[in-house]
């Protein structure tokens, strides 16, 4: 069934039998579109977690209207946090990240300013952070997450530094990295047990450098902060590439673990 996420004017749980009016965008999506008709499904989230299911009950030019059957629970989020704090790219790039790092299960992205970063992308205006923030409502939509990943405040490295949640494996892979351990060895070495978030949680913290790469004084600063530097092997991958490779093998490596040791998180 196609999904749509919604927005309540008042904090309240919308409950079966209900009737929610769609919003223009999303009435135009159904009714000219999709060519969805009455009597048809779809579901409906309001990222409490739950899923909505509806049917359509009008659908004319003026309004479309659907009724709720069910509220049911929706798919849970990974038992990995992965907090992204990716160096600003250009736009497309940037929001290629966004939308394939949604997918990749991304809990909280942080867009971080460093000493390579392109002069005025930290700029960002409010029709831009809207426009991030849309991508990622569709890319949830997309993938059947039932909650909207974070998208925090533009801030420097220094900020994201100081703000490691305590007990959150911190890593940096970095292209220039000689003798230091790999991606892979830093993840065989946790044991999500001893983490300090709930039991069957851990909290990893990304940092990904810009298109121009990661300094050697922004690297130092980062292990003082204690961040691991790792290596992602012997080729260099684009700023983008990195993000993505780096989430797919945490998720690999971490998820699984988790969810066999502590079955009630799938």
């Amino acid at each position: 069934m196609h999904r749509f996420f919604i927005t309540t004017q008042e904090q309240r749980t919308i409950a079966p039998g209900e009737t929610v009016s769609l919003n223009e965008k999303q009435a135009h999506q159904v009714r000219d579109v999709l060519h969805l008709a009455i009597g048809e499904q779809l579901v409906l989230l309001d990222n409490s977690g739950d899923e909505l299911v509806c049917v359509i009950v009008r659908n004319g030019r003026s309004a479309v209207e659907v009724e709720v059957l069910e509220r049911r629970a929706g798919k849970g989020e990974s038992p990995v946090h992965i907090v992204l704090c990716q160096g600003l790219l250009k736009s497309a790039r940037f929001e290629w990240l966004l939308e394939k790092g949604t997918e990749l299960g991304i809990a909280t992205f942080a867009p971080i300013v460093c000493h390579r970063s392109m002069a005025g992308l930290e700029d960002a205006r409010s029709t831009k952070i809207q426009r991030w923030q849309r991508i990622i409502q569709e890319a949830t939509e997309q993938c059947g997450r039932a909650c909207l990943p974070e998208l925090l405040p533009i801030r420097p490295l220094t900020h994201a530094l100081n703000n490691i949640p305590p007990g959150a494996l911190a890593v940096m892979p970095w292209e220039e990295a000689r003798g230091e351990s790999s991606l892979h060895d830093a993840l065989r070495a946790i044991h999500p047990e001893a983490s300090q978030d709930t039991p069957n949680t851990i909290t990893v913290v990304l940092f990904i450098g810009p298109e121009g790469g990661l300094t050697v004084e922004e690297v130092m600063l980062a292990q003082r902060h204690g961040v691991q530097v790792v290596t992602l092997g012997q080729r260099i991958l684009r700023a983008e590439t990195a993000a993505l490779a780096t989430i797919a093998n945490v998720m690999y490596e971490l998820e699984i673990r988790l969810l066999l040791q502590y079955p009630q998180n799938r």
